[in-house]
């Protein structure tokens, strides 16, 4: 478990280094490199690939998306705790900051002159919302498995279970065309300086409450 020391350190830099992003894709349309990943991602043949690539696209719809995030809050609580479960409903609201950020950024979404574009979408681009709810809800409900599950095989593979589907939400919004890469980037960026910032808060509430029942 990171200690204090380190989570403050973490979510300083990523803090800085949202920031940095952020005032660039104020004024970029797309990142180098941006192009010609997604171009190549798109020119991907492998039909297993794009089988889970569309799967993982769908079952990321908003309304999926929703009712995950319901079922974790009533799973974290039931196996849990309510502490657990009430940091998981903090993480919810916190990661709806992608609606706030999205217009004051104003980077476009890529246009289906440059990619194929599988998707309309009508708000702007950056950060992508999707990367964020991944990093941000997934990330957590990851933690919450890895320092509370008992069973070492279980306690490792559900983790690493997650983070791959937290990639794979990310690779399958630029394969979708509605997204560049640094979208997706600047998602994960923004939703780990919140997941960090919600570590380090729940250990502090978890700690005060262990001193106050002593």
């Amino acid at each position: 478990m990171y200690s204090h020391t380190k989570l403050k350190l973490t979510f300083g830099f990523l803090v800085i280094l949202s920031i940095i992003l952020s005032i660039y894709a104020r004024f970029t349309t797309q990142f180098p490199g941006d192009l010609y990943l997604t171009l190549h991602l798109q020119s991907i043949g492998n039909t297993f690939i794009i089988s889970v690539l569309q799967g993982v696209s769908f079952i990321s719809k908003v309304w999926y998306l929703i009712l995950m995030f319901v079922i974790s809050v009533i799973i974290v609580w039931w196996r849990i705790g309510r502490r657990e479960s009430m940091v998981i409903l903090m993480a919810g609201l916190l990661s709806l900051v992608t609606v706030a950020l999205k217009p004051v950024i104003g980077r476009p979404r890529p246009s289906a002159k440059l990619v194929q574009v599988l998707s309309l979408e009508q708000d702007n681009g950056f950060p992508s919302g999707h990367a964020i709810y991944a990093i941000v809800i997934l990330g957590l409900l990851a933690y919450f498995a890895y320092i509370n599950i008992k069973n070492h095989i279980l306690r490792i593979v559900i983790p690493i279970l997650l983070i791959v589907f937290i990639l794979l939400i990310g690779i399958s919004r630029v394969y979708q065309g509605v997204h560049w890469p640094s979208d997706v980037v600047g998602g994960y960026i923004n939703g780990g300086t919140i997941l960090t910032g919600l570590i380090w808060f729940y250990q502090t509430w978890k700690a005060r409450q262990t001193n106050i029942k002593r």
